[in-house]
């Protein structure tokens, strides 16, 4: 009973599954003493300098009291500084983010290549187009209740 309850619970396989990457992806930024989320923020502050907060969370999919906390993290390690203009924030990188730049693309370059060697690379990006799509689909539904 558990067993096929497990099997068809797509709550638990997908956290069972988050936590296994989240694992291999944390292996691959320690060398940088970096997390895996704060990583992804600065790839979007190299990409996009002067982003502000709220793009950064819409971009991210995460909330802005998260992006909050990510940006005051980066802020101490002197990876992003912040520019304020009367109520407008912008997020910058710093020199010693940028000289970090290529160092966090290697480390999940070779996140991706652990994960396809695993997976395959064709299944592993139909299930992150799946994943997507399911998150665009309850974002959707999310934003048309009350």
């Amino acid at each position: 009973m558990t067993d096929q309850f497990f099997t068809g619970c797509l709550f638990f396989n997908i956290n069972a599954f988050s936590r296994q990457m989240t694992k291999m992806a944390e292996a691959h930024f320690k060398p940088l003493n970096l997390s895996p989320a704060h990583a992804s923020l600065l790839l979007v502050v190299f990409h996009r300098p002067g982003i502000s907060p709220k793009e950064l969370s819409k971009e991210l999919r995460l909330t802005p009291s998260t992006i909050t906390r990510f940006v005051d993290s980066l802020c101490v390690k002197d990876m992003v500084e912040r520019e304020s203009r009367g109520k407008t924030t912008k997020i910058f990188p710093t020199k010693k983010s940028l000289e970090l730049k290529a160092s966090i693309a290697g480390a999940y370059k070779g996140f991706y290549l652990d994960y396809t060697k695993i997976l395959g690379t064709q299944f592993a990006l139909n299930l992150s187009q799946e994943i997507a799509r399911a998150g665009e689909q309850m974002d959707a539904s999310n934003q048309k209740k009350p």
